[in-house]
């Protein structure tokens, strides 16, 4: 069995203060690998690096980490020293997962182009390692100009955190390839994730990297009730206020219904090879993360 990390997913007005940090308290109590947080601008989640922030400082051993990030949203030297300062402040437990974008309102709100929108994160990322890593950076690339910049602070991880990256279209995986510590799939995606990784593993071999390398991981959304139709209407009402539309099979997809179903579908998303499963609760019910530790987690032991 891999490593199981939780999702906050819940937009503001389903949740109260002293969420984030009991729902953060919670995952290190029941000994899940990580807490995970999304973002989006055009959206009322709340802000990701003020939730990890928030959870770093109640827990001690959980990493904390984005699935994912639009990094294309923010200029790259702020962001570099947003995750730093991140990393230190958890002793070195950030896992930076970003991703390309798939709603052009989310770049409209900040005044960013949609077009172009993965060349920018990746000229970004490019640059964000070389200010985590190097003094007097000067880059002058295509969206981009920096002149002998120097920023702190370092990273506690060394060169800096790792780098994972979500999304399916062939850009995207040319770029894990390339360029990622780890790939996350989509809940959709998961069931044909030996394809998926399959062509990740050539385009990583064809770029000189060793593809054993990058962590394998996917996302997916749970709802843990004895009324599997119940379960599923909660599933496909996230999903619905997220995405605008249910767009995938949540029976087939996501983890529905009793602590025994989920568990069952879990072992099965981990025989397609991943390595870490990223769970996000489609209901801000802190009692759904006392089943999964009560319920779920306990079946899942060897």
């Amino acid at each position: 069995m891999g490593k199981i990390g939780l999702c906050f997913v819940n937009p503001a007005p389903q949740i109260q203060p002293g969420h984030i940090t009991t729902a953060a308290r919670k995952c290190e109590a029941m000994g899940v690998h990580s807490f995970w947080v999304i973002d989006r601008i055009a959206y009322d989640n709340l802000e990701p690096f003020t939730v990890l922030a928030a959870a770093s400082a109640v827990t001690e051993k959980i990493r904390i980490g984005t699935s994912v990030l639009l990094a294309a949203l923010r200029h790259p030297t702020l962001l570099a020293k947003t995750v730093a300062t991140l990393d230190l402040l958890s002793r070195g437990r950030v896992t930076l997962g970003i991703g390309f974008g798939s709603r052009e309102n989310d770049f409209t709100a900040v005044e960013i182009p949609f077009h172009g929108r993965g060349s920018r994160a990746e000229e970004a990322l490019r640059l964000m390692k070389r200010l985590w890593t190097e003094e007097g950076v000067t880059h002058r690339g295509r969206f981009f100009q920096v002149e002998n910049l120097t920023v702190g602070p370092r990273p506690i991880q060394s060169p800096h955190p790792p780098i994972w990256m979500g999304g399916s279209a062939e850009a995207v995986l040319r770029r894990v390839a390339r360029l990622a510590n780890g790939y996350i799939c989509g809940s959709s995606a998961i069931q044909d994730f030996p394809s998926l990784w399959e062509k990740i593993s050539g385009l990583a071999i064809s770029a000189g990297r060793n593809p054993q390398e990058i962590e394998k991981a996917a996302l997916t959304f749970m709802a843990i009730d004895e009324n599997r139709a119940k379960a599923v209407d909660a599933c496909a009402a996230y999903v619905q206020r997220y995405y605008g539309k249910v767009r995938m099979d949540v029976e087939k997809h996501l983890l529905v219904g009793a602590p025994e179903a989920c568990a069952e579908k879990i072992r099965s998303f981990f025989s397609k090879g991943l390595d870490t499963l990223i769970i996000g609760a489609a209901t801000p019910d802190l009692k759904q993360l006392d089943l999964f530790g009560d319920k779920v987690l306990p079946l899942l032991k060897p």
